[in-house]
């Protein structure tokens, strides 16, 4: 195989992200062979909503910060994936238009590959196919998850479950004792929940007093995983 210099750092990020490591080793060779690095400054923008989507994204370090602006000027974030997360899958298979502008949470790194090859790769190998369709599923699932808890669960619940969920996205095991530290800052997990900051701060505040996290500088901990565990409740999606 005639591979990319980009190739083992793009392999290595697949191999440990949940959402492709249990693709096989020989699928996994492939899409890291069609993959190439984009380097982004913090906040520099990587999509524009409304502009075309033709390219899946896979983040190798740093993160995406996914949000839209309404017409009244409000922002809302839907999200911040982190590294081994991925973004444009559906726009590639279906819309090729986003609706969402897309700018690097810190120095990032991304595997790009492009639509058309991707696509190609997928009916060579159709089993990835029913891999790809389970990835948009499950993304459906989250998003009708985050409506639901945005309308109707309590504060700290929906906390836990997008922190973790982000966390389970990057590949931690949310399942283990080791605590786990998101790049992430109060005022985005605010417009992510539907709360002010004012709420939110109140409320990580309570949860760090607690020993649940720990709050930093554009950083959660997450330390006490098995509590967060009890109150996020059995629902977790990875982002």
């Amino acid at each position: 195989m005639n591979q990319r210099p980009e190739f083992a750092r793009i392999r290595a990020q697949l191999g440990k992200s949940l959402h492709f490591r249990d693709l096989r080793p020989t699928d996994l060779d492939a899409l890291a062979e069609l993959g190439r690095i984009r380097r982004l400054n913090d906040n520099e923008i990587a999509s524009a909503a409304g502009r075309p989507q033709e390219e899946l994204w896979v983040v190798l370090a740093g993160g995406l910060r996914v949000s839209t602006v309404t017409e009244s000027g409000d922002e809302f974030v839907y999200a911040i994936l982190g590294p081994g997360s991925f973004y444009g899958l559906g726009h590639v298979i279906g819309t090729r238009t986003t609706n969402a502008d897309v700018r690097a949470f810190g120095p990032t790194e991304l595997a790009v590959m492009e639509g058309e090859p991707f696509l190609a790769l997928l009916d060579r190998y159709p089993r990835l196919w029913r891999h790809a369709a389970g990835l948009l599923v499950r993304r459906l699932s989250l998003a009708m998850s985050v409506v639901r808890d945005v309308s109707v669960a309590p504060l700290d619940q929906r906390i836990a479950r997008r922190l973790l969920g982000q966390a389970m996205g990057g590949g931690a095991d949310i399942n283990g004792s080791a605590a786990i530290e998101l790049r992430i800052n109060q005022s985005d997990l605010g417009r992510m929940l539907g709360a002010s900051r004012s709420r939110v701060n109140a409320e990580l505040k309570r949860m760090a007093s607690q020993g649940l996290l720990q709050i930093g500088y554009r950083t959660l901990t997450l330390v006490d995983l098995a509590r967060l565990h009890e109150i996020a409740g059995p629902e977790v999606f990875a982002f």
